[in-house]
């Protein structure tokens, strides 16, 4: 999905994570802010995974979802419960 498909709490806290790192006023991902180095794997409760390179991972447990948004590869919400996030240098 794109920005404009997320759902309105996805979109602020998007904006509330741009923030703190001088997003000013911004609410939208742009291409410097996906980190080059660092790639993401997600592993599911049935053990099936998903691996994203140079993308942002935003965990709402609040929502029980977590946010892989990616510059080229888009936008996906997955459930958080059962789901393994491992950070690692590409």
């Amino acid at each position: 999905m794109k920005h404009d498909d997320l759902p309105a709490r996805w979109k602020e806290k998007i904006s509330a994570w741009l923030a703190p790192s001088g997003g000013g006023a911004r609410s939208q991902l742009g291409a410097s802010d996906f980190p080059r180095e660092h790639s993401v794997r997600l592993r599911f409760e049935d053990d099936s995974c998903a691996e994203f390179r140079s993308a942002i991972v935003l965990e709402a447990p609040e929502w029980r979802e977590v946010g892989v948004f990616t510059e080229h590869c888009g936008y996906h919400i997955f459930p958080l419960g059962g789901t393994q996030i491992v950070r690692f240098p590409c």
